[in-house]
């Protein structure tokens, strides 16, 4: 955020220098997620509808634990397939699921989907709350492949409030500014490739630019939204029965920022639970770990250990997801496999 002003506020100092640590990799206009392994649609809405059940998931993220003013991000995600009421369409990727020790082998019905994104993303003073609604298509290349395309379409509230910030000097103007916030449409596109064992993908989050300014009587304070760019592959190793090896790559580039990257390693038994690790370039390792507890219901545990210049002065990164699946019987009473 450009300043016209020549103030800091002391309260926000390791915060804003931690933004721009990170910026330095990949300038984080937009959350960062540890978790998209498990729940691919928070960075691609082209993997809405692709289950053949509903999924619903909570999350919340805490950047930079002891940091003051570090970034939290809450996030509410939902998807669903269109087309029978019941949840009774095939799966979306026809071989990709396998029930007890049979594998559907007919090519899948093209079929639609149907998202919900809500994000609320706090670092310091500044807040971003973005809300939109996803539609995606899933068309059958072949028996084994299909691809998706999906669009996501919303508003997004960006909110500074001056309230938060000390300033050097009490008589400042800006110290009654209170909260100024602007209101910009919000477009995200992607799409998907997948079959039993790959997955691959293409996202821009941010894709409608604009400007911010937050003026009040004595100032202007200018900022702009930026498109970011992902692009993420994984392929599927069967070990031993039930048990799955999945490597995959997530490539992230913003505009003035250089190419950033994740390597994810994921272990999974069954759909029961999972667990794995991941570097993220110059800035952190990450440990995650995941299990059915109930019939509908599972829950991922993410923890990041920086390895940046903010070592010193945090404990790392905590991300918690609560998720909630609907659908037909066999969903619940078969074993599956999946990337």
């Amino acid at each position: 955020m450009n300043r016209k002003k020549r103030v800091f506020g002391q309260t926000t100092l390791w915060a804003v220098m931690g933004v721009l640590v990170v910026g330095a990799s990949f300038a984080q206009q937009v959350p960062h997620y540890s978790q998209y392994l498990q729940n691919h649609f928070l960075i691609n809405p082209a993997v809405a509808g692709i289950e053949s059940y509903a999924d619903a998931r909570v999350g919340y993220r805490q950047q930079w634990g002891g940091l003051e003013d570090a970034p939290r991000t809450f996030y509410l995600t939902a998807h669903l397939p269109l087309g029978n009421p019941d949840f009774s369409i095939e799966p979306a990727s026809s071989p990709r699921f396998r029930f007890g020790r049979e594998r559907y082998s007919s090519q899948p019905d093209a079929h639609a989907g149907a998202g919900l994104t809500v994000v609320r993303d706090q670092t310091g003073p500044w807040t971003r709350f973005s809300m939109g609604a996803t539609g995606a298509y899933h068309y059958p290349i072949n028996e084994e492949w299909q691809v998706s395309a999906g669009l996501t379409a919303g508003l997004s509230q960006h909110t500074l409030d001056f309230d938060q910030i000390r300033l050097a000097n009490p008589q400042d103007p800006l110290v009654a500014s209170g909260k100024l916030s602007v209101i910009r449409p919000d477009l995200n596109a992607g799409v998907w490739v997948y079959s039993t064992d790959f997955f691959g993908g293409f996202s821009v989050n941010q894709l409608w630019p604009s400007t911010l300014s937050f003026k009040n009587s004595s100032s202007n304070w200018q900022g702009k939204v930026v498109p970011h760019f992902f692009l993420t592959a994984g392929y599927r190793l069967p070990l031993v029965e039930d048990w799955d090896f999945t490597p995959s790559v997530l490539l992230k580039k913003a505009p003035s920022a250089p190419l950033s990257w994740d390597l994810n390693l994921k272990i999974s038994y069954s759909s029961d639970w999972w667990f794995g690790a991941s570097y993220r370039q110059l800035e952190s390792f990450t440990a995650f770990f995941g299990a059915k507890v109930a019939q509908q219901l599972r829950v991922n545990y993410t923890y990041e250990y920086p390895i940046s210049t903010l070592q010193v002065a945090t404990r790392g990164s905590h991300e918690i997801t609560l998720g909630v699946t609907l659908g037909p019987r066999s969903h619940y009473t078969s074993s599956r496999t999946f990337w």
